[in-house]
């Protein structure tokens, strides 16, 4: 599957300067809603503060790893939210 089907994007909300703040949520969405929802859920966060660039080229890090093919990144999707 393509890394499109690993997660889903929607706005959580607006910044003070009208900016999008998306919400990512990245898991295995075959299985049924009652699965999903006893997945525990995990909450990585990035450029919380201003001067935080540095935290930019660590969550596309994670992004990538955790919407890529590996093994260890299906388990991770199979297994939390």
């Amino acid at each position: 599957p393509s890394r499109k089907a690993r997660f889903r994007r929607r706005v959580l909300c607006q910044t003070l300067a009208g900016n999008h703040c998306d919400l990512l949520t990245i898991t295995s969405f075959g299985g049924s809603p009652e699965t999903l929802r006893h997945r525990k859920g995990v909450v990585i966060t990035g450029r919380v503060h201003p001067g935080e660039s540095n935290a930019s080229w660590m969550m596309k890090g994670a992004l990538d790893f955790l919407t890529g093919p590996s093994l260890d990144a299906k388990i991770l999707r199979d297994n939390f939210v």
